[in-house]
């Protein structure tokens, strides 16, 4: 790839680790191999540098934080510091939150926008100029994203989708895990209707993902029995699984009687075997409409 670099760019530098890099001058990518390279930021127009964000992961250091180059080294193999392992901001483990930005905002004022969440500070790291992580420390009171998504979407004037980790029970953990979840958060789709998605919530998905095309067609063709064919019943089976299996509040979103909402239900039986009440069949279905195009 760096040969290739080298013959439409003049100027590339390359480094073995992250530090001593002169953000000012040149803009710094890492390659699929991890190659650190720097191109010179005078000589790159704006559609010369949303090539460079497609075939290389950028890297962005703010002024002054050790911790996000500490953990961007980590993450990428290249060192354990003493600044994360003898950290006691990570005594009890960590998270990683992976971001989406649809639209521009200035990484200044992004982290700017996220550190006001807490009292502990969160490493930042960049892939692209709308994507990247976070690395949240564990401690008494966690951030509940899903309660603070419309008021910081508000405050930064964009839609923004966060994809939540288990928590992580050390630092020591912390670069095997990122490999496999950093896959996850590629693979779950970005067109999900929550803007918050933890990781829980996405495992049907992944297990889907996971699963060959024929596979997934067969599962749901044969669980299904041509619910997806049924307008109605397939929107209160959704509402259903939205409310959190509550019958109740199914009944009042869908505004109709509790007793119409039971004859659906015993309808959705007739028609496919399963009996959304039990676990083992709610489940299944919930597998199987996740495969739906």
């Amino acid at each position: 790839m760096l040969e290739e670099l080298e013959k439409l760019f003049s100027g590339i530098k390359t480094a073995a680790s992250l530090n001593g890099l002169d953000m000012k001058t040149h803009h710094w990518f890492r390659l699929e191999d991890g190659e650190i390279i720097g191109l010179p930021a005078n000589q790159l127009n704006e559609r010369e540098l949303a090539l460079l964000h497609h075939i290389g992961s950028p890297i962005t250091i703010p002024t002054g934080s050790s911790t996000d180059t500490a953990w961007d080294q980590l993450l990428h193999g290249e060192n354990m510091t003493t600044e994360l392992t003898e950290n006691p901001l990570y005594d009890f483990g960590c998270r990683f939150i992976f971001f989406t930005i649809e639209g521009h905002v200035k990484p200044e004022v992004f982290r700017e926008a996220m550190d006001s969440l807490t009292d502990h500070p969160l490493a930042c790291l960049w892939f692209t100029k709308q994507t990247g992580l976070l690395v949240e420390s564990r401690h008494a009171e966690s951030i509940l994203y899903e309660e603070i998504v419309d008021m910081l979407m508000y405050d930064l004037s964009v839609p923004l989708r966060l994809f939540v980790s288990p928590w992580l029970h050390s630092v020591k953990d912390a670069s095997e895990q990122y490999e496999w979840l950093l896959k996850a958060y590629r693979q779950v789709p970005s067109h999900s209707a929550k803007h918050v998605l933890y990781f829980h919530d996405a495992v049907p998905q992944l297990l889907s993902i996971l699963l060959p095309e024929t596979d997934r067609k067969y599962i749901t063709h044969h669980i299904l029995q041509g619910l997806n064919k049924d307008e109605e019943l397939l929107r209160t089976v959704r509402m259903y699984f939205s409310c959190n299996q509550n019958l109740t509040l199914t009944a009042k979103k869908l505004y109709i009687h509790r007793n119409s909402l039971n004859y659906r239900l015993e309808k959705l039986t007739e028609k496919t075997g399963l009996d959304i009440r039990k676990f083992q069949d709610a489940f299944a279905l919930y597998l199987a409409l996740h495969n739906l195009p």
